[in-house]
């Protein structure tokens, strides 16, 4: 399953695939480092959770600032390298989990043409939101 992303001006605008039952609560900018970082070879630049609108919930959202998240519980004080990874976190507050994660590289993403409602994955391929979240199974109501 994969992330899929766009440039809109400065900001990296991600669509990450979720299913009707599914809220995104936040997002992480994780970069890999040499040496420990956070005990797994991968520092954390930026951390931001809840969500400013129903499209961010939807999973839909910008990272590396403010614009999409009430609160920067890290804020970007570091220059993001070229290829970076974005987690997404789903549930609400006190009850978040960790959801998939996407990888992300920046100059390829900027030298894209891409419509009005296509993102680019890690992998190369344009998608539509629609194509994006029909990557999930998602469970059905019966009853």
């Amino acid at each position: 399953m994969h992330f899929g992303f766009r440039m809109e001006g400065n900001d990296i605008l991600v669509a990450y695939p979720i299913c009707p039952s599914e809220a995104v609560f936040g997002a992480q900018i994780v970069v890999s480092v040499d040496g420990p970082g956070r005990g797994d070879g991968f520092e954390t630049r930026w951390r931001a959770t809840g969500p400013r609108s129903d499209a961010v919930r939807r999973g839909v959202f910008v990272v590396g600032s403010g614009r999409s998240f009430e609160t920067e519980t890290k804020p970007l004080t570091k220059r993001l390298p070229k290829a970076f990874y974005v987690d997404a976190i789903l549930g609400t507050r006190g009850h978040e989990v960790k959801g998939d994660e996407g990888s992300v590289d920046v100059d390829k993403l900027k030298s894209v043409k891409l419509g009005a409602d296509e993102y680019r994955t890690s992998r190369g391929k344009t998608m539509t939101r629609a194509q994006i979240n029909a990557q999930r199974t998602c469970p059905t109501k019966t009853g």
